[in-house]
Protein backbone atom coordinates (compact mmCIF):
# COMPACT_ATOMS: atom_id res chain seq x y z
CA UNK A 1 0.00 0.00 0.00
CA UNK A 2 2.77 2.22 0.84
CA UNK A 3 4.23 1.69 -2.12
CA UNK A 4 1.19 2.37 -4.43
CA UNK A 5 0.60 6.14 -2.43
CA UNK A 6 3.92 6.70 -3.49
CA UNK A 7 3.89 6.09 -7.26
CA UNK A 8 0.41 7.53 -7.27
CA UNK A 9 2.07 10.81 -5.73
CA UNK A 10 5.14 10.41 -8.17
CA UNK A 11 2.55 9.79 -11.10
CA UNK A 12 0.67 13.36 -10.32
CA UNK A 13 3.62 15.70 -9.68
CA UNK A 14 5.06 13.91 -12.83
CA UNK A 15 1.75 14.53 -15.13
CA UNK A 16 1.25 18.28 -13.35
CA UNK A 17 4.98 19.17 -13.96
CA UNK A 18 5.24 18.04 -17.53
CA UNK A 19 2.47 20.30 -18.31
CA UNK A 20 3.74 23.15 -16.83
CA UNK A 21 7.14 22.41 -18.42
CA UNK A 22 8.75 22.20 -14.99
CA UNK A 23 10.57 18.69 -15.60
CA UNK A 24 14.18 17.68 -16.18
CA UNK A 25 15.53 14.82 -17.44
CA UNK A 26 19.22 13.35 -17.65
CA UNK A 27 20.02 10.52 -19.76
CA UNK A 28 23.10 9.11 -20.88
CA UNK A 29 24.80 6.86 -23.78
CA UNK A 30 25.66 4.36 -21.79
CA UNK A 31 22.96 1.85 -21.26
CA UNK A 32 24.17 0.44 -17.99
CA UNK A 33 24.34 3.69 -16.43
CA UNK A 34 20.81 4.88 -14.27
CA UNK A 35 18.89 7.28 -15.67
CA UNK A 36 17.45 10.26 -13.63
CA UNK A 37 14.71 12.93 -13.45
CA UNK A 38 13.24 15.84 -11.45
CA UNK A 39 9.66 17.24 -11.45
CA UNK A 40 8.32 19.77 -9.50
CA UNK A 41 4.87 21.04 -8.42
CA UNK A 42 3.74 23.43 -5.11
CA UNK A 43 7.30 23.48 -3.57
CA UNK A 44 7.53 20.05 -3.61
CA UNK A 45 10.15 18.38 -6.04
CA UNK A 46 10.59 14.88 -6.69
CA UNK A 47 14.13 12.87 -7.84
CA UNK A 48 13.18 10.04 -9.63
CA UNK A 49 16.36 7.18 -10.42
CA UNK A 50 15.21 4.62 -13.84
CA UNK A 51 11.74 5.99 -13.50
CA UNK A 52 11.24 5.06 -9.72
CA UNK A 53 10.66 7.93 -7.33
CA UNK A 54 13.54 8.93 -4.83
CA UNK A 55 13.74 11.38 -3.10
CA UNK A 56 11.09 14.42 -1.94
CA UNK A 57 12.38 17.93 -1.34
CA UNK A 58 10.49 20.04 0.38
CA UNK A 59 10.32 24.07 1.50
CA UNK A 60 9.48 24.88 4.45
CA UNK A 61 10.40 28.33 4.19
CA UNK A 62 11.94 30.47 1.22
CA UNK A 63 14.39 33.15 2.03
CA UNK A 64 17.60 35.35 1.41
CA UNK A 65 21.24 35.26 2.84
CA UNK A 66 22.57 38.57 2.97
CA UNK A 67 25.81 39.17 2.21
CA UNK A 68 26.26 41.20 5.22
CA UNK A 69 26.76 37.11 6.07
CA UNK A 70 29.98 36.49 4.23
CA UNK A 71 31.67 39.80 4.51
CA UNK A 72 35.33 39.43 5.85
CA UNK A 73 35.55 35.56 5.35
CA UNK A 74 37.19 35.86 1.88
CA UNK A 75 37.54 38.61 -0.53
CA UNK A 76 34.95 40.97 -0.07
CA UNK A 77 35.79 42.79 -3.45
CA UNK A 78 34.14 39.71 -4.72
CA UNK A 79 31.84 39.25 -2.91
CA UNK A 80 30.74 42.20 -3.81
CA UNK A 81 30.96 41.40 -7.11
CA UNK A 82 29.09 38.28 -7.31
CA UNK A 83 26.17 39.60 -5.03
CA UNK A 84 25.68 42.91 -6.52
CA UNK A 85 21.69 42.81 -5.22
CA UNK A 86 23.56 42.59 -1.29
CA UNK A 87 21.69 38.94 -0.91
CA UNK A 88 21.54 35.86 -2.28
CA UNK A 89 18.43 33.58 -2.95
CA UNK A 90 18.06 30.93 -0.34
CA UNK A 91 15.57 28.52 1.35
CA UNK A 92 15.18 26.36 4.38
CA UNK A 93 14.57 22.77 3.18
CA UNK A 94 13.89 19.16 4.43
CA UNK A 95 13.79 16.02 2.21
CA UNK A 96 12.43 12.49 2.59
CA UNK A 97 13.21 9.47 1.00
CA UNK A 98 10.61 5.94 1.03
CA UNK A 99 11.85 2.51 0.39
CA UNK A 100 9.93 -0.58 1.35
CA UNK A 101 10.99 -0.62 4.73
CA UNK A 102 11.37 2.89 6.10
CA UNK A 103 9.80 6.37 5.36
CA UNK A 104 13.06 8.68 6.14
CA UNK A 105 13.18 12.43 6.37
CA UNK A 106 16.55 14.37 6.65
CA UNK A 107 15.85 17.61 8.79
CA UNK A 108 12.59 18.98 9.80
CA UNK A 109 13.18 22.78 9.03
CA UNK A 110 11.85 26.05 11.74
CA UNK A 111 8.17 24.13 12.03
CA UNK A 112 4.79 25.43 11.80
CA UNK A 113 5.73 26.30 15.58
CA UNK A 114 8.01 29.15 14.08
CA UNK A 115 6.73 30.20 11.05
CA UNK A 116 7.70 26.97 8.77
CA UNK A 117 5.88 25.23 6.31
CA UNK A 118 7.15 21.89 6.13
CA UNK A 119 3.89 20.00 7.31
CA UNK A 120 2.21 22.17 4.84
CA UNK A 121 4.40 20.91 2.07
CA UNK A 122 4.45 17.20 2.80
CA UNK A 123 0.23 17.46 3.12
CA UNK A 124 0.48 18.79 -0.57
CA UNK A 125 2.62 15.86 -1.75
CA UNK A 126 0.17 13.25 0.29
CA UNK A 127 3.00 12.32 2.71
CA UNK A 128 1.89 11.40 6.38
CA UNK A 129 3.76 12.48 9.28
CA UNK A 130 2.69 10.00 11.05
CA UNK A 131 4.53 7.39 8.81
CA UNK A 132 8.20 9.00 9.14
CA UNK A 133 10.15 6.30 10.87
CA UNK A 134 13.08 7.70 10.87
CA UNK A 135 14.44 11.29 10.88
CA UNK A 136 18.58 11.95 10.05
CA UNK A 137 19.38 15.24 10.94
CA UNK A 138 22.11 17.01 9.96
CA UNK A 139 22.98 19.21 12.88
CA UNK A 140 20.66 20.57 15.83
CA UNK A 141 20.45 24.12 14.67
CA UNK A 142 17.12 25.61 15.39
CA UNK A 143 16.27 25.77 11.86
CA UNK A 144 16.95 22.10 11.06
CA UNK A 145 14.97 20.62 14.49
CA UNK A 146 12.31 23.14 15.39
CA UNK A 147 9.85 21.13 12.63
CA UNK A 148 10.36 17.82 14.91
CA UNK A 149 7.82 19.63 17.83
CA UNK A 150 4.41 20.82 16.96
CA UNK A 151 2.42 22.53 19.81
CA UNK A 152 5.29 21.49 21.92
CA UNK A 153 5.03 17.77 21.08
CA UNK A 154 6.27 15.03 18.53
CA UNK A 155 5.21 16.02 15.00
CA UNK A 156 6.53 12.70 13.81
CA UNK A 157 5.23 10.79 16.66
CA UNK A 158 6.50 7.07 15.15
CA UNK A 159 10.06 8.41 14.23
CA UNK A 160 13.54 7.87 15.70
CA UNK A 161 15.74 10.42 15.48
CA UNK A 162 19.27 10.01 14.21
CA UNK A 163 22.46 12.48 14.80
CA UNK A 164 26.15 11.88 14.79
CA UNK A 165 27.64 11.07 18.55
CA UNK A 166 29.72 13.94 17.82
CA UNK A 167 26.75 16.52 17.39
CA UNK A 168 25.11 15.07 20.67
CA UNK A 169 28.06 15.75 22.61
CA UNK A 170 28.72 18.94 21.23
CA UNK A 171 24.82 20.34 22.04
CA UNK A 172 25.33 18.51 25.68
CA UNK A 173 25.42 20.34 28.94
CA UNK A 174 29.21 21.29 29.15
CA UNK A 175 29.87 21.06 25.31
CA UNK A 176 30.95 23.88 22.66
CA UNK A 177 27.01 24.19 21.52
CA UNK A 178 25.93 23.96 25.42
CA UNK A 179 24.62 27.52 25.40
CA UNK A 180 21.97 27.11 22.71
CA UNK A 181 20.30 23.53 23.42
CA UNK A 182 17.17 25.08 24.77
CA UNK A 183 15.27 23.91 21.69
CA UNK A 184 17.26 20.46 21.75
CA UNK A 185 15.94 19.67 25.20
CA UNK A 186 12.26 19.88 24.30
CA UNK A 187 13.51 17.48 21.01
CA UNK A 188 14.72 15.04 23.49
CA UNK A 189 12.07 14.98 25.71
CA UNK A 190 9.09 14.72 22.90
CA UNK A 191 11.50 12.15 21.32
CA UNK A 192 12.28 10.50 25.08
CA UNK A 193 14.01 7.12 24.37
CA UNK A 194 13.92 7.65 20.25
CA UNK A 195 17.16 9.22 20.07
CA UNK A 196 19.43 7.14 18.18
CA UNK A 197 23.18 8.52 17.38
CA UNK A 198 26.04 7.12 14.55
CA UNK A 199 29.59 7.69 14.00
CA UNK A 200 31.35 8.78 11.00
CA UNK A 201 30.95 6.11 8.05
CA UNK A 202 28.22 4.21 9.29
CA UNK A 203 25.91 2.64 7.28
CA UNK A 204 22.29 2.73 7.52
CA UNK A 205 18.56 1.75 6.52
CA UNK A 206 20.32 -1.60 5.50
CA UNK A 207 22.83 0.56 3.37
CA UNK A 208 20.61 2.67 1.87
CA UNK A 209 22.41 5.88 3.64
CA UNK A 210 26.05 6.36 4.36
CA UNK A 211 26.25 9.11 7.53
CA UNK A 212 29.37 11.05 7.11
CA UNK A 213 30.67 13.74 9.35
CA UNK A 214 31.49 16.97 8.07
CA UNK A 215 32.38 19.37 10.76
CA UNK A 216 33.23 23.04 10.66
CA UNK A 217 29.13 24.79 10.44
CA UNK A 218 29.21 22.65 14.07
CA UNK A 219 31.37 19.72 15.68
CA UNK A 220 29.40 16.83 14.30
CA UNK A 221 27.34 18.22 11.30
CA UNK A 222 26.81 15.38 8.99
CA UNK A 223 26.24 14.64 5.39
CA UNK A 224 24.48 11.55 3.82
CA UNK A 225 24.72 10.08 0.67
CA UNK A 226 21.35 8.41 -0.92
CA UNK A 227 21.67 4.96 -2.28
CA UNK A 228 25.31 6.52 -4.15
CA UNK A 229 23.76 9.00 -5.94
CA UNK A 230 22.50 11.93 -3.99
CA UNK A 231 24.27 13.98 -1.32
CA UNK A 232 21.93 15.88 1.39
CA UNK A 233 24.18 17.82 3.26
CA UNK A 234 22.41 20.79 6.12
CA UNK A 235 24.56 23.71 6.32
CA UNK A 236 27.81 22.95 4.45
CA UNK A 237 26.70 25.66 2.33
CA UNK A 238 24.39 28.39 3.09
CA UNK A 239 24.49 30.66 -0.59
CA UNK A 240 24.18 28.30 -3.57
CA UNK A 241 24.15 30.76 -5.94
CA UNK A 242 27.97 32.17 -4.44
CA UNK A 243 29.40 29.14 -2.46
CA UNK A 244 29.33 26.40 -4.85
CA UNK A 245 31.51 27.88 -7.47
CA UNK A 246 33.63 29.97 -4.75
CA UNK A 247 33.92 27.65 -1.31
CA UNK A 248 36.16 29.66 0.25
CA UNK A 249 33.35 31.87 1.43
CA UNK A 250 32.06 31.17 4.87
CA UNK A 251 28.47 32.53 6.72
CA UNK A 252 29.59 33.98 10.13
CA UNK A 253 27.20 31.08 11.29
CA UNK A 254 29.91 28.29 10.49
CA UNK A 255 31.73 27.28 14.17
CA UNK A 256 34.82 26.66 12.71
CA UNK A 257 35.01 28.68 9.20
CA UNK A 258 38.70 26.98 8.31
CA UNK A 259 37.42 23.94 8.99
CA UNK A 260 34.33 24.56 6.94
CA UNK A 261 36.42 25.75 4.16
CA UNK A 262 37.96 22.69 4.01
CA UNK A 263 35.33 20.29 4.60
CA UNK A 264 33.03 22.26 1.81
CA UNK A 265 36.05 22.39 -0.82
CA UNK A 266 36.50 18.07 -0.09
CA UNK A 267 33.41 17.50 -0.11
CA UNK A 268 31.99 19.77 -3.56
CA UNK A 269 34.87 18.16 -5.10
CA UNK A 270 34.07 14.68 -4.28
CA UNK A 271 30.33 14.96 -5.45
CA UNK A 272 31.36 16.44 -8.66
CA UNK A 273 33.77 13.54 -8.79
CA UNK A 274 31.38 11.54 -8.61
CA UNK A 275 28.38 12.80 -10.58
CA UNK A 276 25.92 12.91 -8.06
CA UNK A 277 23.33 15.26 -7.17
CA UNK A 278 23.98 17.71 -4.17
CA UNK A 279 20.37 18.51 -2.02
CA UNK A 280 20.82 21.52 0.02
CA UNK A 281 19.21 22.17 3.15
CA UNK A 282 19.57 25.87 2.20
CA UNK A 283 19.40 25.84 -1.40
CA UNK A 284 16.90 27.70 -3.76
CA UNK A 285 16.97 24.52 -6.24
CA UNK A 286 15.95 20.88 -4.35
CA UNK A 287 18.55 19.02 -6.23
CA UNK A 288 21.35 20.37 -8.18
CA UNK A 289 23.17 18.02 -10.62
CA UNK A 290 26.68 18.31 -10.00
CA UNK A 291 27.25 15.24 -11.71
CA UNK A 292 27.56 17.57 -14.48
CA UNK A 293 28.38 20.49 -13.58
Amino acid sequence: MKHTILLLTATLLLTVSCRNGNSQTQTTDNPQEPTFSITTKDGVSLLYKDGKPMIFGLVDKENEMSKELFIGSYDDHLLATLMPDGASRAAINAFLVVDSSNTILFDAGLGADNGGHLLESMKKAELDPAKVTAVCLTHLHFDHIGGLLHDGQAAFPNAIVYLSQEEYDAWADGGPMAANNGMWKQVMKAYKGRIQTFHDGEKLFDGLVVAELAPGHTPGHTVYTVDGFCLIAGDLLHAQDLQLDHPQFCARYDADPEQAVATRTRIFKRVRDNRQYFAGAHCHEHFINLRER
